[in-house]
C-alpha cells in the first residue's frame, strides 16, 4: 500500500528510560514503536523493518544523531527525522535542516507535543510519499500513451503512403506510363543521393518529392496531358503551371511540406533555361538536380505509345550530352562512373511492374 493508517517508528536513544517514554507516548498513534540504543543498532532495525519516522537523540556514544540524519539523506530513506536534544544550540538546528529533519524536541520531554512532532512528520512522508506515486503514474501514463500516439501515427502515415502510391499510379495510367514512372524516378533518386552523401535525414522528402513529381498535372486537362500531337505555345504554358500547381499541393499537408521544393523545381535546368523559376546552378535544390537525371534515365530507358525506348546506353550519351545545360555537372560526373548494370538492377528492384528494356 501507498500508506499507512498508523506510521512505524523507531525510537534511537542510548536512555532506556527515554525510549520507554517515547514508546508509551508514541503507541496510541502508531502501528509499531521499535527502539534502538545506538546509531549502530538502528541501522540493523532499519535494514529489516520499513519504518516511516525515525526519533533520533543527538547525542549519542559512537555515532550522533546527526551522523544517522547524514546517512538517511545519503541514502534516500524514505522516512520522516525527528531529531531530541537536551541542549538546543543553533548550529545543530541550521545543520539539522540543511540534511532535511522534519523537526527538533528538546528535553524535558511533553507527551503532546512529542504527538504533535510525529503525526506532523508522518504528514509530510505521506504527502512526498503521494507526490512521488503521482509523478511516477504520471511518466508512466505519458510514456503510455506516447507509445499509443508512436504507433497511431505509424499507422497513419502507412495509410497516408498507401494512398499516395495509389493516387501516383492513378495519375501514371492517365498519361498512359502503366510501367510505374513514378517509381522507378523514385528509386533511381534514391540511388543517386546515397551516391552524391545526400543527408540520410532528408531522404524521406526527397522520396516523396521523386515519388510526387508530377503531382500537379491533375490540374492539366486530358486534351493538352494527352495530347499525342504537339503542344501549341497557349498549350504549353498550361503544362508548365504543373509544378507549381504539385507545389501548392503539397505544401498544404504537414507531412509532404518538405518535398515541396523538390516538386516546384524538378524542370529547373543548370543553366537556367527551366521552369518555373529559371533557377541556374546551385540555386536549385540538390535534390531537384538529381531528380532530373533520373526521370531522363527513366523516360529514355521505357518504352512509350509513339516510340521504342532507344536504351541505357543512349539515355547515358543523352546525360553526357546535356551536361552543364540541362544537368549539374558534377552529378554527371558521379552518374558516368555507375555501371549499366548497377542501373538495369535499380530499375528491376524499383516497386511496381517491370518493362524489358534495351
Amino acid at each position: 500500500m501507498l500508506t499507512r493508517t498508523l506510521p512505524k517508528i523507531l525510537v534511537v536513544d542510548d536512555d532506556s528510560a527515554v525510549r520507554m517514554f517515547f514508546k508509551e507516548a508514541l503507541r496510541p498513534i502508531a502501528s509499531h514503536v521499535g527502539e534502538a540504543a545506538d546509531a549502530a543498532c538502528a541501522l540493523e532495525s532499519i535494514e529489516s523493518g520499513d519504518f516511516d519516522i525515525i526519533v533520533c537523540d543527538v547525542w549519542m556514544p559512537g555515532a550522533s544523531g546527526l551522523d544517522l540524519l547524514s546517512m538517511a539523506q545519503q541514502s534516500r530513506w524514505d522516512v520522516g527525522f525527528i531529531l531530541v536534544t537536551g541542549a538546543l544550540q543553533v548550529e545543530t538546528v541550521i545543520t539539522a535542516l540543511r540534511m532535511q529533519a522534519q523537526d527538533f524536541l528538546v528535553k524535558p520531554l511533553v507527551a503532546e507535543e512529542v504527538t504533535r512532532s510525529v503525526a506532523r512528520a508522518f504528514d509530510h512522508v505521506v504527502t512526498l510519499r503521494q507526490a512521488r506515486a503521482y509523478r511516477g503514474s504520471l511518466e508512466s501514463s505519458i510514456q503510455r500513451r506516447t507509445r499509443e500516439i508512436e504507433v497511431a501515427l505509424s499507422e497513419l502515415e502507412s495509410n497516408y503512403l498507401m494512398t499516395l502510391e495509389a493516387l501516383v499510379a492513378a495519375l501514371d495510367a492517365r498519361e498512359h506510363e502503366v510501367s510505374a514512372h513514378s517509381h522507378r524516378v523514385r528509386a533511381y533518386t534514391r540511388f543517386l543521393a546515397r551516391k552524391a552523401g545526400y543527408p540520410p535525414a532528408l531522404m524521406p522528402s526527397l522520396e516523396q518529392g521523386a515519388l510526387l513529381h508530377d503531382i500537379g498535372k491533375i490540374a492539366v486537362a486530358d486534351a493538352i496531358l494527352l495530347k499525342p500531337a504537339k503542344l501549341t505555345e497557349e498549350e504549353w504554358v498550361e503544362m508548365r503551371k504543373h509544378p507549381v500547381v504539385g507545389d501548392e499541393i503539397l505544401k498544404r499537408v504537414p507531412f509532404l511540406r518538405p518535398a515541396s521544393s523538390i516538386v516546384r523545381h524538378h524542370h529547373e535546368k543548370f543553366d537556367g533555361s527551366g521552369y518555373p523559376d529559371g533557377l541556374k546552378g546551385p540555386q536549385i535544390p540538390l535534390g531537384s538536380r538529381l531528380f532530373t537525371i533520373s526521370d531522363t534515365l527513366d523516360a529514355l530507358t521505357s518504352d512509350r505509345s509513339y516510340r521504342k525506348a532507344p536504351g541505357f546506353e543512349a539515355a547515358v550519351a543523352e546525360i553526357e550530352r546535356c551536361s552543364g545545360k540541362q544537368f549539374d555537372p558534377h552529378i554527371v560526373e558521379m552518374f558516368l562512373k555507375i555501371p549499366i548494370a548497377t542501373l538495369k538492377q535499380v530499375r528491376e528492384e524499383a516497386a511496381g511492374p517491370v518493362v524489358a528494356v534495351k
